[in-house]
């Protein structure tokens, strides 16, 4: 009686958690996707453009190559909500870096918002991410 009690109260903190188990979700297939290294790297590159449209810091890449990559990496996500979660910790990360800031922070993250769309998957928007107003 005592292990039926203790699974049944077991069951109960499951069900109370929903987020708690959504993010283990989330994280299992961020692995999967190996981290979306290629948003990550996707999101730096495109916002190292000049107002005149080239490309400043070829050391980093071409997003060219950078974008259908991620667009890979995101597709193996089944859950579109996971999805959105993995391009926010992706951009948590980015502003923990330090390495884009002002303008080039903002644009990353607009463009982090529309990312799934862009790669023509659902959501078309993750509204999950603030664009920073603070720059």
């Amino acid at each position: 009686m005592g292990v039926t009690a203790s699974s049944f109260r077991t069951a109960i903190t499951i069900a109370e958690n929903p987020r708690e188990q959504m993010s283990q979700r989330c994280q299992m297939e961020m692995q999967r996707a190996q981290n979306l290294r290629s948003c990550e790297e996707y999101l730096r590159q495109i916002t190292k453009f000049t107002e005149e449209g080239r490309f400043m810091d070829q050391q980093s890449g071409d997003w060219r190559q950078s974008f259908p990559r991620c667009c890979e990496q995101m597709e193996q996500m089944q859950d579109e909500q996971c999805r959105c979660e993995g391009i926010k910790q992706v951009m948590q990360q980015e502003q923990e870096r330090g390495e884009l800031q002002g303008r080039e922070m903002r644009e990353a993250c607009k463009t982090a918002q529309s990312l799934p769309g862009l790669c023509r998957m659902s959501p078309h928007q993750c509204h999950n991410i603030p664009t920073p107003t603070f720059y």
